[in-house]
């Protein structure tokens, strides 16, 4: 019996940050906030639910405007079932947070919130990341 297989393509429309802080989320978005002049605020866990039974949970912060658009996610996650811990990205296990950032207008980059938050001295690390070499990038479309 012949198989077919399904490719999908999605588009990615932000521009994803990685963050190491060992702080808690709410202490990030505090400074975040205090730097960007922006007001994440804390949402309900995010749950995504799989086809074999498994779920996770993702911690996150948002503020919204019109054109912008900004998220704060815990990587390291809420709940995930088992003893092992369970990452939102697995493949970036050295990131503690994750920062995507939407900009309708284009006129602000993820490379100027990065050097923006570098000045908070929470932060240890923080990178632009590359869809292209990201494994689960698919985990980030919820």
């Amino acid at each position: 019996m012949k198989k077919n297989k399904l490719d999908l393509i999605y588009e990615f429309d932000f521009e994803l940050a990685g963050i190491v802080c060992n702080k808690k989320e709410y202490k990030l978005a505090w400074h975040i906030n205090s730097v960007l002049e922006a007001s994440l605020a804390k949402q309900q866990d995010i749950k995504i639910e799989f086809s074999n039974q498994a779920a996770i949970i993702i911690s996150n912060f948002r503020y919204e405007t019109e054109f912008v658009e900004l998220e704060l996610l815990q990587n390291k996650l809420v709940s995930g079932g088992g003893n092992k811990p369970q990452f939102l990205l697995p493949e970036l296990k050295q990131f503690d947070f994750l920062l995507k950032l939407k900009d309708a207008t284009g006129e602000l980059t993820i490379s100027e919130v990065c050097s923006k938050i570098r000045e908070i001295t929470l932060i240890e690390y923080v990178a632009k990341l590359n869809f292209d070499e990201l494994k689960s990038k698919e985990n980030l479309l919820y």
